[in-house]
C-alpha cells in the first residue's frame, strides 16, 4: 500500500481533520487482495478515483461495491474488503470534526458506509467531478481541501461535549465518567444522552475503543512488548480486562489478532467462528 499524506494541511482545518491522503493499492501477485478491517471509532470520507473493491460487514450475506464518495462512520463490527485496485482520496476526521463541519450526527449512518452524495444532498457531485479532472494526487487532494475550507466558515463551534471527547483521547480512555460530566457541567445521564446523539456511542464505550486502539497500535509498533505490559501502559485493570475488551470489540483475543493479522487470508477462516456481536452495539 502506498499512501501519500498531504503534510501541508491548511491551519484552518487542523481542529477538524487529522489528515487527508491519497491511497493507492494494487493486488498481489495472485491478482486479488483481501483484508479484514477491525472495528474502530473513527470517521472518514472517501472519494474513490479508481476502485473495484467490494465490502461485506460481519453478518451480511453479500459483498457490495464502494460508492464514488463514501461516508465511513465508526464501525462496530469487522468488515471484509476484497478487490484488485483501490485509488482514493481519504479524509480522516478528528473526534468531533465531521459533525462540526457538516452538522450531521454520526448515528444517522447506523454503522453503515453510506453514499456521501445522498448524505450531502448531491453537493459532492461537483467536488467528485473536479477530483477526477485532476491527474496528480496532490491536485486531487487540493480539491478536497478547498471543499472542506468552505465548510469551516459555517462550522459548529467547540462545545463542552467536544472538549470532553478530547479529554478522553488525551487520557487514552482512562477518565472516570463522573469527572467528564462534571467538567462538561452536565449530569452523567445528560452527557450519556448527548454522546449517543452525536457519536452513537456512550462515553464508556467510546473510552473502551480508545484504549483498544491504543493497545493495538502499541503492539504493532513494539512487537516485543508483552500484552501484560501493554495492558498496564494502556490503563487496563489487568491483562484479562484487555482480553475481554478485545473479544467484545473484534470477536478475537489479542493473541489471535497477532497470529492472524487483519491483512492475512488466514484471518478470514477465523471469521466463520465469530457469530455473536457485542450486545451493547446493537
Amino acid at each position: 500500500m502506498d499512501i501519500l499524506k498531504y503534510k501541508d494541511l491548511h491551519p484552518a482545518l487542523r481542529e477538524f481533520v487529522e489528515s487527508i491522503f491519497y491511497m493507492s493499492r494494487n493486488a498481489d501477485e495472485e491478482g486479488s487482495f483481501f483484508q479484514i478491517a477491525m472495528p474502530n471509532h473513527e470517521c472518514f470520507l472517501s472519494f474513490e478515483c479508481d476502485t473495484d473493491f467490494l465490502v461485506r460487514k460481519n453478518g451480511d450475506l453479500d459483498f457490495s461495491p464502494l460508492y464514488s464518495a463514501t461516508v465511513i462512520p465508526p464501525q462496530f463490527v469487522n468488515t471484509e474488503i476484497k478487490g484488485k485496485t483501490i485509488k482514493a482520496i481519504i479524509i480522516k476526521f478528528k473526534n468531533s470534526g465531521f459533525y462540526r463541519l457538516f452538522k450531521i450526527p454520526i448515528p444517522l449512518f447506523q454503522n453503515k458506509c453510506c453514499n456521501a452524495r445522498d448524505a450531502f444532498d448531491g453537493e459532492l457531485s461537483s467536488v467528485y467531478e473536479q477530483i477526477m479532472e485532476q491527474a496528480a494526487p496532490e491536485k486531487k487532494i487540493k480539491v478536497v481541501e478547498d471543499f472542506l475550507l468552505k465548510k469551516v466558515i459555517k462550522s459548529k463551534p467547540l462545545t463542552p461535549l467536544d472538549l470532553t471527547v478530547e479529554k478522553i483521547v488525551l487520557n487514552q480512555g482512562n477518565v472516570p465518567i463522573i469527572d467528564l460530566a462534571s467538567n462538561a457541567c452536565m449530569s452523567v445521564r445528560q452527557m450519556q444522552r448527548k454522546f449517543m446523539e452525536q457519536f452513537g456511542l456512550s462515553p464508556k464505550h467510546y473510552s473502551k475503543f480508545i484504549r483498544y486502539t491504543n493497545a493495538r497500535q502499541m503492539k504493532a509498533q513494539n512487537p516485543h512488548i508483552t500484552w501484560g505490559e501493554i495492558s498496564l501502559r494502556c490503563g487496563y485493570f489487568d491483562q484479562m480486562h484487555l482480553i475481554h475488551d478485545f473479544k467484545s470489540i473484534t470477536g478475537l483475543t489479542p493473541y489471535e489478532l497477532v497470529i492472524h493479522p487483519p491483512n492475512s487470508n488466514a484471518f478470514g477462516e477465523i471469521r466463520a467462528q465469530i457469530k455473536e456481536q457485542l450486545d451493547c452495539f446493537q
